[in-house]
């Protein structure tokens, strides 16, 4: 019961009491097919007052099936990408009764109207989803609804100009506006006019923060403009009415801290440089950037080595990654080859999680070293539960040809590397993006905090067979 109607049924009975203490011997009598009742005025106004309540309370249960109904159709619509359906349902299922003076026949006809048009719109036949709204406005006129549907049939229609159009109108309502918003934006950002979505995505910010879709578009538009200190104040909005998991919140906001690192870093800012990116690292210690900002602040300020290997070291068995192992080997420039290859094996002693990186560095530095017997066997670990890259193949073709001296297979090799997949690059987990280098957001997609280090990425589709090295002694070692 709303609070309008309480206070209807309250002030009722002030005034039936009130009647009753100024005329307590007054009835009402009733004369309906030859049968006579009388009842005293409290009583009649009282069974008034019930059968008031009765008839509200049906009609918000009708009204709320109704909504549910709506609902179920808004959930399977493939147009509602990442939103709120709440906005638009309060509207279509709302609207209509508050607004609008029709007779309850009309009032079925019309929400089946919605139903079929909506329906219509999700299985993509937009020429009947035009037919039913027609029919729709010549029951009640140009409503907020038809708008509405409009702007759905518009974005199925991918006709964007028209719908960030209507959305301008949609905007000047106060009841709709947020739905307005979240047209414009969606128009906006297929139309690649980033500014306008941002400043779409704000207002809409400002109006409301326990939507989705307000916090989802404007976190990404404001990341895609670099405004950092904004995409974390809508982040931690987000967070706090409970919108954004705390695992996705603690990797955008290791992402945010990494990226005002590198400004405070291009500033001279070496205080909130280590601030922001120690911060980004307690957030999310398997950020393998945010490790080696650190490390290479370390070295490059303070010559600290060894709290350099440190962070490495920490990153390195939370998300072994080959730019950290690279990393924590040129910590000892002068280390020889075989140094190297010491402190590669008790590094390799701490990464659990991808044993065959493991393989693939001790090779290349094997192999560098002449040692070809070491080599031949982590290539061949390595093949024994990879595919072929590009790099083992070039380390297998120098085998062969300065160990077994066979020309004709170290070619083979070589012809083999161009067909052969990465060994390894940092990919997009939205788009699929492949990249050398980590982006905080994807240059492809947009998305956000998605790039993730693959140890191997296929370049054909192609299936790769395990190879195996010539068989020879290895006396050399």
């Amino acid at each position: 019961m709303t609070r309008k109607t309480s206070i209807f049924i309250f002030i009722g009975l002030i005034f039936t009491f009130v009647l009753w203490m100024c005329d307590k011997s007054s009835l009402v009598a009733v004369d309906w097919r030859n049968t006579h009742s009388e009842f005293s005025i409290p009583e009649a106004m009282l069974f008034a007052l019930v059968v008031f309540a009765v008839i509200d309370m049906m009609t918000r249960i009708v009204r709320k099936l109704i909504k549910a109904q709506l609902k179920e159709v808004y959930k399977t619509s493939v147009f509602r990408e990442n939103t709120d359906e709440n906005a638009t349902i309060d509207v279509l299922a709302g609207k209509i009764s508050d607004k609008l003076v029709i007779n309850r026949r009309d009032f079925d006809s019309s929400m089946l109207l919605v139903l079929r048009a909506m329906t219509s719109i999700t299985a993509g036949d937009m020429r009947e989803a035009r037919e039913n709204l027609r029919a729709l406005k010549k029951i009640i006129g140009n409503d907020p609804i038809i708008d509405v549907l409009k702007i759905k049939i518009y974005k199925g229609e991918k006709d964007f100009d028209k719908m960030e159009k209507l959305s301008a109108k949609l905007m000047k309502n106060e009841n709709i506006r947020i739905v307005g918003m979240k047209a414009a934006v969606e128009a906006q950002m297929q139309k690649k006019e980033f500014k306008e979505a941002l400043e779409t995505a704000n207002k809409a910010f400002e109006l409301r923060q326990d939507l989705y879709w307000v916090i989802e578009s404007a976190f990404e538009l404001r990341a895609k403009a670099k405004d950092w200190d904004g995409a974390m104040q809508v982040l931690d909005a987000g967070y706090k009415k409970k919108m954004i998991a705390e695992e996705k919140f603690k990797r955008f906001k290791a992402v945010i801290l990494l990226e005002m690192t590198k400004e405070y870093e291009a500033k001279g800012d070496d205080v909130n440089f280590f601030k922001c990116c120690s911060q980004s690292i307690d957030m999310d210690p398997t950020l393998a950037p945010a490790a080696l900002e650190m490390a290479r602040y370390y070295v490059k300020n303070d010559n600290q080595y060894r709290k350099a290997a440190k962070v490495l070291t920490e990153a390195w068995k939370r998300n072994p990654v080959d730019e950290l192992a690279y990393a924590y080997l040129a910590l000892w420039p002068k280390d020889d080859i075989l140094e190297k290859i010491k402190r590669m094996e008790s590094f390799a002693m701490l990464n659990g999680l991808r044993p065959s990186l493991n393989n693939r560095i001790l090779a290349e530095l094997t192999s560098k070293a002449g040692l070809w017997g070491k080599a031949k066997g982590e290539i061949e670990v390595f093949l024994i539960n990879n595919p072929c890259t590009k790099t083992i193949c070039d380390i297998a073709a120098k085998y062969e040809e300065k160990h077994t001296k066979d020309k004709a297979a170290a070619k083979e090799w070589k012809n083999r590397a161009k067909n052969c997949a990465y060994d390894s690059a940092w990919v997009c987990e939205e788009c699929g993006n492949v990249s050398e280098e980590w982006d905080a957001v994807c240059p492809k997609c947009g998305a956000f905090g998605q790039d993730k280090w693959h140890l191997y990425v296929e370049e054909s589709l192609e299936p790769q067979t395990a190879e195996t090295l010539s068989a020879k002694e290895e006396d050399d070692e």
